[in-house]
């Protein structure tokens, strides 16, 4: 399994895709099938079931069981995904006081 930067996994969701790209969300309560390919930029709602095998294209949003495509995300979704992120690992870090 390949994972890139800046993706969240939302707690309870069972993961067993090949490859999860850069900058994408996955919520809570999911599972993400055997094989499945999500790719770059893209966000998979609460309780979303993507079944095996299956390719989850660039700035889509995907929700439902099995999920489906029902939106599509901005160009920016990159940088807020990213700023997201660093905003969280930054409240793990210690203080040097």
């Amino acid at each position: 399994m390949k994972i890139g930067d800046h993706v969240t996994i939302g707690e309870g969701t069972i993961v067993q895709a090949a490859t999860i790209g850069s900058f994408v969300s996955i919520g809570k309560n999911c599972v993400i099938g055997r094989f499945a390919i999500i790719k770059d930029c893209c966000r998979i709602e609460d309780n979303t079931v993507i079944p095996p095998n299956s390719v989850v294209p660039s700035f889509s949003v995907y929700k439902g069981s099995p999920g489906k495509l029902v939106d599509e995300l901005p160009e920016s979704i990159q940088d807020i995904y990213e700023a997201r992120t660093k905003d969280r690992y930054a409240k793990f870090i210690p203080s040097m006081n």
